[in-house]
């Protein structure tokens, strides 16, 4: 993962920050800031700053409980992890090893998706029941809520790496008892959502805001790279 910087460590595992965490950090925060000019809201410029990095704050600690909960399902099937690394794609958990049976693949893969979803609906609830304004606590709990509902629908998407290509590959495999075919089967179709995802980013930039469809096609080359390099020789 290149240059990383040690934070700590949750449950005994090394937390990790890379390089590129502080480029995407820094982007995030200077697009809220810019979103909380909103008339609507009348808030002054050191209130819209420190929202916005707040925000980005408890979003990236966010990954890090989807990632926690992959590493600690992964921990109590006997697979070791070497830690978590938070990028500028999201994050990581490094395990020492693949799991030996498919389901124990799905429950590692499936339960990072179902903690950003719970978490979804309970800053969700937490918005609704404080009254839907426009206060700081109630604009960052509406953000954090669509930002993990985001984050845990995406990586549903069936293409490896993400959950749901891990999900795919697990039950190709228990279908199969095939760990390459599963393999090669999931790691195609994640080839194909990062080729789509680059072409939709291609149109967006084209025709809509550049800048969102630059970000969608730079994580659709992301994704793309990763499972091409995971399509076994």
């Amino acid at each position: 993962m290149g240059a990383s910087l040690r934070i700590g460590r949750v449950f005994g595992i090394p937390i990790e920050v890379h390089v590129s965490w502080v480029f995407v950090f820094l982007l995030l925060t200077i697009l809220l800031a810019g979103e909380f000019e909103d008339a609507r809201l009348h808030w002054p410029g050191a209130q819209r700053w420190s929202v916005a990095m707040l925000t980005v704050v408890l979003f990236f600690l966010s990954v890090l409980a989807h990632e926690l909960s992959h590493s600690v399902m992964a921990m109590s099937k006997g697979i070791p992890v070497r830690g978590i690394t938070l990028f500028i794609f999201g994050g990581v958990s490094r395990l020492e090893r693949e799991p030996q049976r498919p389901i124990t693949e799905f429950a590692v893969a499936v339960v990072g998706p179902l903690m950003s979803i719970m978490l979804a609906a309970v800053l969700g609830g937490a918005w609704y029941l404080l009254g839907r304004g426009n206060s700081a606590v109630e604009v960052v709990l509406l953000l954090l809520a669509w930002t993990n509902l985001s984050l845990g629908v995406f990586n549903l998407v069936p293409g490896y790496p993400l959950d749901g290509g891990r999900l795919l590959r697990a039950g190709i495999w228990g279908m199969t008892g095939s760990h390459r075919r599963a393999t090669q089967i999931a790691a195609g179709m994640g080839q194909a959502v990062g080729g789509a995802m680059v072409l939709g980013g291609i149109a967006v930039a084209f025709y809509f805001e550049p800048l969102d469809g630059a970000w969608l096609g730079i994580v659709g080359l992301f994704l793309f790279s990763m499972a091409r390099s995971s399509f076994p020789k």
